[in-house]
């Protein structure tokens, strides 16, 4: 057996059932080496029952009560194969992303995880703040990798857990690859699905992150950025009331770890994630043949730090910081206006940085202020393509 899907539920049985139809219906799936494992985390919709009348070959491991993302562990515990698939109980890969992901770990034996690019039924994409974070919907893993460094963490609940789990593996020598002909849909299914924990644990599970995984003096600059960023969205979402609550409960949970958890990154996996020197070099180059000294720099993004350092260590005059979103209008970062793009790029700047590398968003964004301004407009990531190699 090549595969074990390991697919985490709670309160959508009928979504799980059509991600199952899914995958047997796939015919570029490899024939009879996989299995499909349900880890219910306590749904109290007859999933369990739903999933042996209709798909009698599916093992379901139940939980007592919803666990959150580390139930996904109780999966793999009982997977037979060698390399494992998450997926939520709305995603399943389409065409040969399986196959060829399979095909790519056993030809490199130091990579531990493999994923892609995550559609959704609108046609625009999902993936996270880094191109390196793999979202958990859409990775394949070796095993051997993900038993080594323990798995999910119990901890995160849901929201920066697949972070956690990547920076584990890389900390332990592992390499991660993304690739963007690797496809998997996501439905996104909006039940059970709760606005308020997911904006809350952004915040809590994100500082959780640095405190474990970075050293000083990146931990208190990007500390600072991302309080100030997720604070400003949960305001904006009207909850305002819990920001002082999810800090002290992140901090509690910081102290009472007492630095059990944590594995302080190598400057090279550091840069591998954030890009800060890459991003230096690619601005510097960009300012000098394009005799760009003052700049605009689109978005507020979670990486935004790596630009606003590599411009001003290019000699570039940042002017504003371009962003649509209504949560951030009216605010400063460190000291330069955070405006809407109609203000921002009416500014009198030689050109406009990009400091999102989120790949579900950089191309729509990069075209999007192409068509808003006559200056040149830089992106800071590429994607790689399997097909390539």
């Amino acid at each position: 057996m090549k595969v074990s899907f390991v697919i985490l539920t709670f309160n959508r049985r009928d979504d799980l059932l059509a991600t199952l139809g899914a995958l047997t219906q796939n015919p570029a799936m490899p024939g009879g080496e996989w299995q499909a494992i349900v880890v219910d985390n306590a749904s109290t919709d007859d999933t369990a029952a739903a999933v042996g009348a209709k798909f009698p070959d599916v093992t379901v491991v139940r939980r007592p009560t919803n666990e959150g993302s580390v139930a996904r562990n109780a999966g793999v515990a009982v997977a037979s194969a060698p390399y494992v698939v998450f997926l939520d109980d709305d995603s399943y890969p389409l065409g040969e992303t399986i196959a060829r992901s399979i095909d790519f770990l056993e030809s490199q034996p130091d990579v531990a995880l493999v994923g892609g690019r995550v559609l959704l039924p609108d046609g625009s994409e999902d993936a996270a703040a880094f191109p390196i974070i793999v979202p958990a919907c859409a990775m394949c893993v070796r095993r051997e990798a993900f038993d080594r460094v323990g798995g999910f963490s119990q901890e995160f609940f849901r929201q920066a857990e697949e972070y956690d789990l990547i920076f584990r593996l890389l900390h332990a020598g592992w390499r991660v690859e993304r690739f963007e002909d690797l496809e998997y849909r996501h439905e996104k299914v909006a039940r059970s699905r709760s606005s308020e924990l997911i904006l809350t644990m952004d915040l809590r599970n994100n500082l959780l992150l640095l405190d474990r995984y970075l050293p000083e003096p990146w931990k208190g600059w990007l500390g600072l950025d991302w309080t100030r960023r997720y604070a400003a969205i949960l305001r904006h979402a009207g909850l305002e009331n819990r920001i002082t609550d999810v800090l002290a409960e992140a901090q509690a949970i910081i102290l009472a770890d007492d630095g059990a958890s944590r594995r302080i990154l190598s400057e090279p996996i550091i840069e591998k994630i954030f890009g800060f020197e890459r991003q230096r070099r690619h601005i510097a180059e960009w300012a000098r043949d394009g005799r760009i000294r003052s700049v605009v720099i689109a978005d507020y993004s979670k990486s935004l730090h790596s630009t606003w350092r590599a411009a001003r260590l290019a000699g570039l005059d940042i002017l504003s910081i371009a962003d649509n979103s209504p949560a951030f209008d009216g605010m400063q970062y460190r000291r330069i206006p955070i405006e809407l793009d109609a203000l921002a790029l009416a500014r009198n700047s030689d050109g406009v940085i990009l400091s999102t590398v989120n790949p579900a968003a950089i191309d729509q964004r990069c075209n999007q202020l192409q068509m808003s301004t006559d200056r040149p407009v830089i992106k800071l990531w590429e994607g790689q393509y399997l097909a390539a190699r």
